[in-house]
């Protein structure tokens, strides 16, 4: 099956999935063929979709889960500058949850908009682990905090907190993941030397932690357990993760015990114009 459909009664050659191409790839069109992918350049397509989103005509067809396809309006696409600019500013990091569980489905779409997440290549290498219940979330704050006592009276730059977080813990207190109902990982590949593969779950996680609100979810980056889980092997064997591939992306998740009414101050953007 070719990379690319076309659909010849709408097409109207006007060559943009050619120069939207991000490999190059597409052949443009003359009077006697239509855009077109040849047969010795099929496995250098990203299946990014460029040439199908741009295509102004809707008369080009990705051959790569063509079900999923979304149809997009100019309206879609848009929002307001200030009500985005609100929603981003109005985003806080929760620490303290509700007891109540997310539902299974809500933490799917959350994730589905991950899926989207800018990747080098479009290689997408980004995965998930979601932990749920209170007792699971428990169990890996207090591997985090056996990894702090490790540390302690040590060099690490974490070293000096390490007392206070493990005092705090032995009475009851959680600094870890503040008693949060959810942990949610993201895991990659691993090698020898990573390009950018932890850059991209950094990525795929932000777009997770500016959703979740949307869907009413608090987060809140869990990294102290992030830098737990690139050095304890406790951990990273109750985690499960999948052989080859590593953490770089945790974070604490779940139903906020309060609603943000304002937003807070923030430095001034520190910007060099050239």
């Amino acid at each position: 099956m070719p990379n690319i459909i076309i659909n010849e009664q709408r097409c109207i050659k006007c060559n943009i999935c050619s120069t939207v191409c991000v490999t190059g790839i597409i052949e443009k069109s003359n009077d006697s063929i239509f855009p077109r992918i040849l047969k010795e350049n099929e496995n250098n397509c990203l299946q990014c979709g460029h040439c199908e989103s741009f295509c102004k005509q809707d008369a080009l067809l990705l051959n790569y889960l063509p079900e999923e396809k979304i149809q997009v309006s100019s309206q879609d696409s848009s929002i307001e500058p200030k009500r985005l600019s609100l929603y981003i500013k109005n985003r806080r990091s929760v620490r303290h949850f509700t007891s109540s569980l997310v539902d299974k489905e809500i933490i799917s779409q959350i994730i589905d908009v991950a899926r989207y997440a800018a990747s080098g290549g479009n290689q997408q290498p980004v995965k998930w682990i979601v932990i749920s219940g209170h007792s699971m979330v428990k169990n890996i704050a207090g591997l985090t905090v056996d990894w702090f006592r490790t540390i302690q009276n040590t060099s690490h730059p974490l070293g000096p907190y390490a007392s206070g977080i493990i005092s705090m813990w032995d009475s009851g207190v959680d600094l870890i993941c503040h008693n949060a109902p959810h942990l949610l990982f993201a895991h990659i590949p691993k090698a020898e030397q990573q390009i950018d593969d932890p850059t991209e779950a950094i990525i795929a996680m932000t777009h997770i932690d500016i959703a979740a609100p949307s869907f009413g979810v608090g987060t809140c980056w869990a990294g102290l357990v992030q830098m737990a889980a690139d050095a304890y092997k406790p951990l990273q064997e109750a985690l499960e993760t999948p052989k080859g591939r590593i953490i770089k992306g945790a974070m604490m998740f779940g139903y906020s015990q309060f609603e943000v009414r304002s937003i807070p101050r923030r430095n001034p953007a520190d910007v060099i114009w050239r």
